[in-house]
Formats: structure tokens, C-alpha cells, sequence
């Protein structure tokens, strides 16, 4: 994977509070989405958070260190439920991160919350909450983004409503 920045028309970057936050994520090509003959997918539109003077139309890294978690808790959940013979009729998982930035300018996550609302195919919520519970614990097993996030996860599973 690449990320590229260009300064183009901007502000120099020593100009800390001017200069272009945009730059633009690609990785070699799987699927059909390619924008050259090389087969390098079409590239992500990235900047800063408005908070760091980037756009707030784009992605930034944190929001995409919480969709790939997202992301990763979903399809994990996905084939915890296939492995045990469930069907997933719909799944969401919303997440949500806590920032804390230090004097010195650096930050970290110091919280990540998962809110997943599923619905199984045959498996009532009312009576069925401590499957989807479990099912939920072993997303997060599984899930290798969690594993590689230093903060805590809380993952608050849901009934199925």
C-alpha cells in the first residue's frame, strides 16, 4: 500500500497550519476497480481530521483505523455465525473512538467502543441474546485489527433488534 502527498499549488509544509492535509491511498489491484494497466486500484481520497486542518469530506486516518476494526469485527462475526450453522440476514457495526492528544502534539486512541445490530435468520433476540453475545466474543477473538490496537475495545453486543 502507498500513500501519496503532493504539495502542488499549497502552502509550503512549513506552513503547519496552511499546508495540504489530501493525499491519496492505493494498493495493488484485486477486482475489477483498476485505474491503469498496472492494476492499481482506484485511490482513496485521504486527509487529515478537520480537527488537524484536513478536509472533513475525506477520510482521515483515524476514521480509517476505526472502519478497518469495523470492518474486520464484521466479517469475523460473519463467519462465527456461519461456522455455527447460523444465517446473518443483516449486520451493522458502528464504532466509535476516543482521541487523547498529549502536550507535545502526539495522540492516541484511548477507547474504542463496537455497537453491533445483527438479525439471524431462525434465532429470536428476546431469547437468544447470550448466543449473539458469544458469537460476538468470538468475532472479537478473532478479529486480528483488535488484536493489534493497543486501547481498550469494548464491544457491546447486541440482542438482534
Amino acid at each position: 500500500m502507498s500513500v501519496s502527498w503532493e504539495v502542488g499549488d499549497g502552502e509550503p509544509t512549513t506552513s503547519l497550519r496552511a499546508f495540504p492535509r489530501d493525499s491519496v491511498a492505493t494498493t495493488p489491484g484485486i477486482g475489477a476497480q483498476t485505474s491503469s494497466s498496472t492494476g492499481a486500484r482506484a485511490g482513496l481520497e485521504v486527509s487529515a481530521a478537520k480537527a488537524f486542518f484536513g478536509d472533513p469530506s475525506k477520510w482521515n486516518p483515524e476514521t480509517l483505523l476505526l472502519a478497518a476494526l469495523g470492518q474486520c469485527h464484521l466479517l469475523s462475526f460473519l463467519r462465527a455465525a456461519g461456522v455455527r450453522g447460523y444465517e446473518v440476514t443483516q449486520a451493522t457495526i458502528d464504532v466509535f473512538g476516543e482521541l487523547t492528544l498529549s502536550p507535545d502534539g502526539s495522540g492516541r486512541f484511548t477507547f474504542i467502543e463496537l455497537q453491533p445490530a445483527s438479525s439471524i435468520s431462525g434465532l429470536a433476540a428476546e431469547t437468544n441474546a447470550e448466543t449473539y453475545s458469544e458469537l460476538h466474543e468470538q468475532a472479537h477473538t478473532w478479529c486480528f485489527i483488535a488484536n493489534s490496537i493497543a486501547c481498550e475495545i469494548a464491544v457491546h453486543p447486541d440482542t438482534g433488534v
